[in-house]
């Protein structure tokens, strides 16, 4: 088993140390209490305001009367806000505060969203942006942000998370591309960010917005076809005292299907049912037969033993355990009257499910500015991240097969190698390995700000960022390679650069025309390089892998690259009267994966916007606010490095003797072919939106209708392998995607200290194959389909094209040739000839795309008491969402050694109708049974409880907040298996379970 490791505490515990240290400090302590009113412009009071005291998590809410009460001291700032209303904030002047008057805020519309290179107001918005509600799932055990946008923003389709320290997969809007990269691009505080999310402190993150259409994408151009996403990390706040900020977190978690390897019972009757044609009298074969016995089953030579002593061993107890995860995190806020500062250390320890499936994660955040004179503002945005993966662990196929007849270890107590008796080597042994796998990154945005004096609304910004990546992956293990020992190091690293100059410039005239210009000059480069060293059969491994030229074969590889792009930008925004609305932009991108021919590509984009609800004529008491959209853009898609040239590489077959008796030389030989006219996948997008209020602001949401088409598709083209090559990076086909989506916020009841607030979202998405290689071989008039990639003209790119399954073949029946009882029925679809082939029988039975998905988000509050709880459902409609659920690792032969999940109702005679084929008969074909994956779940609930001000007083604690919390609780499917949202079914041994996961916490702030 893994031996254990200092994990990367250090830089954590020191930041530890000194922000505790602070803790202690009288002056964080001194605050007093402080009385206040909220009403409306009219003199209502306003029940249900909440007030919290900037940078800090100390908050109350106003009673029934508005009155409130706080702990704060002079000079403290207060943020005052309600549903409907602008926030405000005021400053702390004595005990008693003169009344606080809070405005109508349609929709929001002055809330500040990112839009990339600068922020904007909601009201000014003609693009699809969308900021991610992610305080509500503070109270959930998210190691990574993107778990807290699962299923809350339309359109966004998270994946779930079933491994420690898994990245989460992420698709806006659809899929855009066939072979060209379909991850959407990550901004973190204004700057291209290479690294993995997960290795960003979720407790970091002030706010994500989401990026969906062409308009809004097209000021990131070459990267921007997926959609993007803006993370901005918390800052300090100027004239604020400091204030500390602790929370810790305690999770455990068990897999949300009970699923389990069969028992000692439950297995050997599936041996008889494998062997019922023996085990059971002819005929109906439900009579066991006398005289058989276990011994006739030729594939149990290895059980046979523990068949006759009663050996009953649980494999998957000794496997698997509940997991957990422990969280920590403290931080420091405040600043001066020039500077502000925002500190933070966290340290997370993930322990999985399966044995040794561990994660840890120390990070650091420093970000501060500084204004050195009126017109030079300085700052940077740092982070540090060290994780650890350490730890072998058997693979979900391995610990599968087993039996619970045959234990892990012998009677001397060790480990029985080929516990079966076949090539399958105990699931232990991969657990034995000594495993270092340490991932580590830092990260630093500098930026300084310069504004023009002599030209009022004139700004130049620079900034420069330097990340740096690197990875130890050390393993070795005594079992491998015929258990004569194997062991390896490799080294990598990844390090990126980037520079960005942007000019800004504001303008007001009359009051009625606002003018902002925004000019952008930007380079990127990254460099990566890898180094392995390996070896195999050693005598002895007692240095582990720090002494690999013990090894008999040893072997060494190493590799690099480097890339870069080139990148200008320009963009208007103009709004007259808060009515007409205007964005344009327009971006040139230059990448070096592009031939010569095509390195840059241009990227326009226009977005309009009209506040219908501002005209004179306007005249609908019921929605306050309307405002229509419309934007067309272009976006485009990167290469894979050097696709567009010609590649040389070395292999074994690249070897040369030069002359009698020289010796062999290592050779190149061509991989590929280069294509001059590669050029950029371009999507461009039309979109449509809506956004309003309604009934007095109770109702508050928008409306969008999006329509997009990508060219010039990047696709590795089969061709004559007589050209020496059997494929080229070339450019065809058209994909289209269109959808809806729709987003409102409501606040249904609003009464006293209740309150109960609302969202809903739901999305649809539909793909479409609109061309290919344009080639017509049957002179139809008809497109050709490409079959063997699976790609069909007018169909989406998840097209299902499989057998159609009509039941099960029973004892009795007339059974096709090539099949057998207990085999799928596949439809002939042909010409009933009574022959099932690939080219006549398959069809188009579905789609692996959804329909649809929404989510459904409730929080109700009372005084100090808060519930929220969040639905999540992605559905298939008729044939859509669906995936083979096979029994693939149940086959032939090892069939009977193999144990097998309890939730695979497989065939046997006194189980005719089962859901699945006996899979351990080899029928001339044997299909897939596809099944929707549509579910509904209760993803996350919470209750939290903020402590009353006497108490917390009494204990000179400014603010304190514990609370329950669970995620991934209920989930209704029809789907068999693991889960349905990763698709691992009865038939994927190698899948991981989706984990349950009750969490308690605590919040403090001083």
């Amino acid at each position: 088993m893994k031996k254990k490791k200092q994990k990367h505490g250090g830089i954590f515990q020191i930041v530890f140390l000194l922000l505790a240290a602070i803790i202690i400090s009288p002056r964080c302590l001194a605050q007093d209490i402080v009385s206040g009113t909220t009403t409306t412009i009219t003199g209502e009071p306003v029940p249900g305001a909440t007030i919290v005291l900037k940078g800090t998590s100390i908050g109350t809410v106003s009673d029934g009367d508005g009155k409130f009460s706080i702990n704060a001291g002079t000079g403290d700032i207060l943020i005052v806000s309600f549903i409907g209303m602008k926030s405000k904030e005021v400053a702390v002047t004595g005990p008693n505060l003169s009344n606080i008057v809070l405005e109508e805020d349609v929709i929001g519309i002055e809330e500040v969203v990112a839009v990339g290179y600068g922020t904007m107001k909601k009201s000014d918005l003609t693009g699809s942006v969308v900021s991610a509600n992610i305080e509500s799932f503070r109270e959930s055990p998210n190691v990574n942000i993107m778990q807290s946008l699962q299923g809350s923003v339309p359109g966004m389709q998270i994946g779930q998370v079933n491994q420690a320290g898994e990245e989460a997969s992420i698709s806006i809007r659809g899929t855009s591309t066939i072979n060209g990269n379909t991850d959407p691009l990550i901004i973190l505080d204004g700057i291209i960010y290479r690294g993995d999310i997960i290795d960003l402190n979720p407790e970091d993150i002030k706010s994500v917005d989401i990026l969906k259409d062409a308009s809004s994408k097209a000021i990131y151009g070459a990267q921007a076809a997926n959609g993007v996403i803006l993370i901005s990390s918390k800052n300090g706040k100027n004239n604020k005292k400091p204030s500390i900020g602790y929370s810790v977190s305690v999770s455990t978690q068990t897999p949300t299907n009970d699923a389990r390897l069969l028992n000692r019972e439950e297995f050997l009757q599936k041996v008889k049912n494998i062997c019922y044609e023996t085990a059971y009298l002819p005929g109906d074969y439900l009579e066991e037969n006398p005289d058989w016995d276990y011994t006739q089953s030729e594939l149990l030579s290895a059980n046979l033993e523990g068949i006759e002593n009663g050996t009953d061993y649980d494999w998957w107890g000794a496997l698997t355990s509940p997991g957990h995860i422990v969280d920590h995190n403290i931080n420091l806020t405040g600043g001066t009257e020039n500077t502000s500062y925002f500190i933070s250390g966290g340290f997370s320890d993930y322990e999985g499910f399966i044995l040794n499936d561990d994660y840890q994660r120390s990070s650091v955040r420093i970000n501060f500015e500084t204004e050195v004179t009126p017109w030079l503002t300085v700052g940077a945005n740092t982070f540090g991240s060290f994780t650890d993966y350490s730890g072998a662990y058997p693979d979900m196929s391995t610990i599968a097969r087993t039996s619970p007849c045959v234990s892990s270890k012998d009677g001397n107590g060790d480990f029985i190698v080929n516990h079966l008796g076949d090539n399958i080597v105990n699931p232990f042994l991969d657990a034995m390995a000594d495993d270092k796998d340490l991932r580590n990154s830092i990260s630093g945005n500098f930026f300084g700000v310069v504004t023009i004096p002599a030209i009022k609304g004139l700004s130049y910004r620079i900034n420069y960022s330097n990340n740096l990546i690197w990875a130890l992956h050390a393993y070795s293990n005594e079992y491998d390679n015929g258990l004569t020992g194997a062991a390896y190091k490799n080294n990598s690293s990844t390090h990126n650069v980037l520079l960005d100059n942007i000019i800004t410039y504001d303008k007001t005239i009359n009051e009625d025309h606002k003018l902002n210009l925004t000019f952008v000059y930007g380079c990127n480069e990254t460099e990566y390089e890898y180094t392995l060293a390996s070896g195999n059969n050693y005598t002895n491994l007692d240095l582990s892998y720090n002494s690999l030229q013990q090894a008999t074969t040893q072997n060494i590889s190493s590799s690099a690259w480097k890339e870069s792009s080139l990148y200008q930008m320009g963009r208007l925004n103009y709004n007259y009267k808060n009515r007409y609305l205007l964005t344009a932009t327009v971006r040139r991108d230059g990448f070096s994966g592009f031939s010569k021919n095509n390195k840059f590509g241009w990227f326009p984009s226009v977005g309009l916007g009209w506040v219908l609800s501002e005209e004179n004529f306007y005249n609908v008491p019921s929605f306050e606010y309307i405002k229509l959209r419309v934007s067309y853009g272009e976006n485009g898609n990167l290469t894979s490095r050097y696709s567009s040239l010609a590649k040389v590489s070395s292999s074994s077959g690249s070897q040369y003797v030069f002359g009698d008796g020289s010796s062999t030389s290592q050779g190149q030989t061509p991989s590929s072919l280069a294509n001059k006219n590669l050029t950029w996948e371009t999507t461009t997008g039309l979109n449509f939106g809506v956004d309003f209020c309604a009934f007095k602001n109770r109702v508050r949401g928008n409306i969008e209708y999006y329509r997009t088409t990508t060219t010039d598709l990047l696709w590795n083209m089969s061709i004559p392998e007589m050209t020496g090559f059997s494929e080229i990076a070339t450019n065809l086909g058209k994909i289209a995607n269109s959808g809806l989506e729709l987003a409102i916020s409501t606040t249904p009841v609003q009464k006293g200290d209740f309150r109960w607030d609302m969202n809903f979202n739901i999305s649809t998405n539909k793909n479409e194959i609109k061309e290919l290689l344009g080639t017509d071989s049957d002179g139809d008039g008809k497109e050709d389909d490409l079959i063997s990639s699976g790609l069909f003209i007018g169909e989406p790119i998840g097209t299902v094209y499989d057998y159609e399954i009509d039941g099960i073949w029973q004892l009795g029946d007339d059974v096709m040739t090539g099949y057998y009882p207990g085999t799928y029925k596949i439809v002939d679809q042909g010409e009933a000839d009574g022959e099932i082939t690939a080219a006549d029988d398959r069809k188009i039975i579905g789609r692996t795309e959804p329909a649809y998905q929404f989510g459904i988000q409730n929080t109700l509050t009372y005084k100090n008491l808060s519930l929220h709880f969040f639905i999540n459902s992605i559905q298939g409609g008729k044939n859509g969402y669906m995936e083979a659920n096979e029994a693939s690792n149940f086959t032939t032969g090892t069939a009977q050694n193999q144990n097998w999940f309890n939730f695979y109702d497989y065939w046997s005679p006194s189980n005719p109708g089962a859901k699945f084929a006996n899979s351990w008969v080899t029928a001339s074909i044997n299909p897939g049974l596809y099944q929707s994956r549509s579910f509904v779940r209760l993803q996350d609930l919470s209750l939290s409880y903020k402590l009353n001000k006497p108490l917390l007083d009494k204990l000179g604690i400014g603010g304190a907040k514990i609370y329950i919390s669970g995620k991934n609780l209920l989930t209704f499917t029809n789907w068999d298996g693991w889960d349905p949202e990763t698709g691992q079914g009865i038939g994927i041994a190698d899948g991981y379970p989706v984990m349950k996961t009750y969490s308690l916490g605590l919040d403090l702030s001083f």
